[in-house]
């Protein structure tokens, strides 16, 4: 077990610092309404910013429940239930305000990965952004929490 939970430990460090390269490039890309290349580069970082908050999810799941989520609305429910107390299994992985604010980003990913025929709203897209980098303080504060967890796990072995 302790193996695999510093493994788990070293693939949550990697998806972190793929999600703060998105975060960073988040931070430099100043909104420019009208400007494509920037919008498409600003939604990308986006899609990808939430695509590594998911792979976390979906590791700490799988190698801690042996499951995650399925069906038609698993993007969801893989964040609702990340914030549930499991007893004998796990703690939450993130706190309710964390999720509920990442809600909106999961919702902007589902957006871009579906409505590939729709145009890009400045307006919204600025407004997932700011939400984007709102909530990364406390995302990073909860993710050094699941690793703490994670640590206290392993050192049981």
């Amino acid at each position: 077990m302790n193996a695999d939970v510093q493994r788990l430990r070293a693939q949550i460090r990697d998806d972190r610092v793929a999600l703060d390269r998105q975060f960073d490039l988040l931070t430099a890309l100043a909104p420019r309404a009208g400007d494509p290349g920037v919008e498409a580069r600003t939604a990308l970082a986006l899609h990808h910013a939430y695509a590594a908050v998911e792979a976390i999810l979906e590791r700490c799941t799988l190698a801690l429940e042996g499951s995650k989520p399925g069906g038609p609305d698993s993007h969801r429910a893989l964040l609702d239930v990340a914030t549930l107390t499991i007893p004998g299994v796990r703690a939450p992985l993130l706190g309710r305000d964390t999720v509920r604010r990442l809600h909106d980003l999961r919702s902007f990913r589902h957006f871009l990965h579906h409505g590939y025929g729709a145009e890009l709203d400045p307006v919204r897209l600025e407004a997932v952004r700011a939400g984007a980098l709102a909530v990364r303080a406390q995302l990073a504060v909860d993710l050094d929490s699941l690793d703490g967890r994670l640590a206290e796990i392993a050192a049981l072995g």
